[in-house]
């Protein structure tokens, strides 16, 4: 999968000129039902050049702007485990795709801005965290949700650099019995053992100075997941403010994403509730002192001046806002501006240290797709 953080939607938001296409799917895991994946952007794909003719764009024109998304296709098929949504952006100067673990609606959106509003769970505080394996050999970073952990491709990250794990002198491996669901454990021992975690260490601190521009603008719980002795050598090097203090203890060298998915997410889920149960708390107690806003405009100025706090978002808020449409495609045309607004209004939010909730309509603290906690 890919990271996305406030920066890089921001940027995708703030784009303008026509045609931007914004294009958000859901994707089959696994077998032969991944060839769905494409058959399914090729039929959004359809649908955008039949509403551009529609509007008056030559046949030649729609083939130059749709062509990258078209190698985009000759690229799914080769993707031996697609993440969970796959989101795509055309524009005339521009194109992007992302890989999430998200279920994402089926949508194409069409207009003189991007649409990034799929996306936002992926920046919630509410239901979204990171893991970080680590290994005798090397690290991985993954990204989860609720439903699902993927792998981040770190390639072009500063994080790639420190990727591998310092060279180790020969040490003298210890297989302790019995296997879990992760794979063999082993400890290691031997005379080189203290100048190994003193390199350990100092590669630690690297990679913590890369976490932080990798993860900037965060609010999200990070898990160790590895052998006891490396998570205790990456905590005494961390400074990044929500590591989790319990971890994923396992030796991994091999992995079932599935497994550390389920053992991560125990440790996280309560921690994540208690957080939008503490916020809503907090909603609830200012709200007659003036510190609760929800009307779009008003928030995305807020936000703006770095006056929010908490910022909750309904999921359904989509359905709310379009009034326009038919089926998976819609026209920017027939979107209130009140989707921009709020789009903005959690970008700030975020890059000015508040936090974002994207909760279903039953959780929302107010009976309103959006609803703000003022800082005071």
């Amino acid at each position: 999968m890919d990271l996305l953080n406030a920066d890089d939607l921001t940027d995708l938001v703030l784009g303008r000129g026509a045609p931007r296409i914004s294009l958000f799917l859901p994707a089959h895991r696994g077998g032969s039902s991944t060839v769905r994946n494409s058959i399914r952007l090729r039929s959004l794909l359809r649908r955008v050049e039949d509403a551009l003719r529609a509007e008056g764009m030559r046949d030649a024109q729609i083939g130059a702007l749709l062509a990258p998304a078209g190698q985009l296709l000759e690229l799914m098929r080769r993707w031996d485990r697609p993440s969970r949504g796959l989101a795509v952006f055309v524009g005339p100067d521009e194109f992007r795709w992302v890989r999430v673990p998200l279920r994402l609606p089926e949508l194409a959106m069409i207009g003189n801005r991007f649409v990034v509003r799929p996306l936002l769970p992926l920046l919630s505080a509410d239901g979204h965290f990171y893991v970080l394996t680590l290994t005798p050999d090397e690290l991985r970073l993954c990204e989860g949700t609720a439903l699902d952990l993927d792998e981040v491709t770190l390639e072009g990250m500063p994080l790639a650099v420190w990727q591998s794990m310092p060279r180790q002198p020969p040490l003298v491996p210890a297989v302790l019995p019995g296997h879990d669901e992760f794979g063999e454990a082993a400890v290691f021992h031997g005379s080189g053992a203290d100048d190994t975690k003193v390199r350990v260490l100092q590669h630690f601190r690297r990679v913590d100075q890369a976490m932080r521009q990798v993860l900037r603008h965060a609010h999200v719980p990070l898990v160790l997941a590895g052998a006891r002795w490396l998570q205790d050598l990456y905590r005494m090097a961390n400074t990044y403010p929500m590591l989790v203090p319990d971890g994923v203890d396992s030796d991994l060298h091999y992995f079932r994403p599935e497994a550390l998915h389920r053992r991560a997410w125990a440790i996280v889920e309560p921690m994540l509730r208690r957080a939008e149960d503490a916020a809503v708390g907090a909603h609830h107690a200012v709200r007659h002192a003036g510190r609760t806003c929800i009307h779009p405009a008003e928030v995305l100025a807020a936000a703006e001046q770095g006056r929010v706090e908490s910022l909750f978002l309904s999921t359904s808020a989509p359905d709310r806002w379009a009034s326009g449409g038919a089926g998976p495609l819609i026209r920017l045309a027939h979107v209130s501006d009140e989707w921009e607004h709020v789009d903005l209004a959690a970008l700030a939010t975020l890059r000015t240290g508040g936090r974002v909730f994207a909760v279903p309509p039953q959780r929302m603290p107010e009976r309103s797709p959006v609803a703000a906690t003022l800082r005071q």
